[in-house]
């Protein structure tokens, strides 16, 4: 008889158990669909941002592939009046650095070479539009090159032109 009772509560707990596991399949799985949804969707995201960033690097020229050509020194340039009175002026040398892969290397880096007075037309009047507090906030010369960059970009009709850099960067 004591060998029965034991056998019932042993089934009674077991038969409990399975109800409580079942219960707690239906009380979590919800949850847990959820969160993996979740998470599945957040690594998709990064696999976007991953896959965006990777084309850029593929955009990216290798550092032998580019051709540097520093033009001279121009002579300063007035900045644009930033409402004090004082006249700021602008002295710097520009250097165009080029992809020597690209198909029109050759004619553009020629042509800048001979005459460089459009770029430094160009660039003149770029640096001429900013006031000097302007010219003197290292983000905002990056803003001047990158105006700069596409200006020559548009008027040589041209892609090779990778990037500027300025050097003796003077204001006063």
């Amino acid at each position: 008889m004591k060998k029965n009772l034991i056998t019932v509560i042993i089934l009674a707990i077991c038969i409990i158990n399975l109800v409580f596991n079942i219960l707690l399949v239906f009380v979590f799985m919800p949850s847990t669909t959820k969160t993996n949804k979740l998470i599945t969707d957040i690594a998709q995201i990064l696999d976007l941002e991953i896959a965006a960033q990777e084309a850029e690097r593929a955009g990216e020229i290798d550092i032998s592939e580019l051709d540097t050509v520093q033009l001279e020194q121009g002579s300063p340039i007035n900045l644009k009046d930033d409402g004090t009175g004082v006249t700021h002026a602008l002295q710097y040398g520009i250097a165009i650095n080029f992809d020597k892969a690209a198909a029109d290397y050759k004619k553009v880096s020629e042509a800048i070479k001979t005459s460089n007075a459009m770029v430094f037309d160009i660039s003149r009047d770029v640096i001429g539009g900013h006031t000097y507090a302007e010219v003197t906030d290292v983000k905002q010369q990056d803003i001047i090159k990158q105006e700069i960059l596409q200006k020559l970009k548009e008027t040589y009709n041209t892609e090779c032109i990778y990037s500027v850099s300025f050097y003796n960067w003077v204001a006063q």
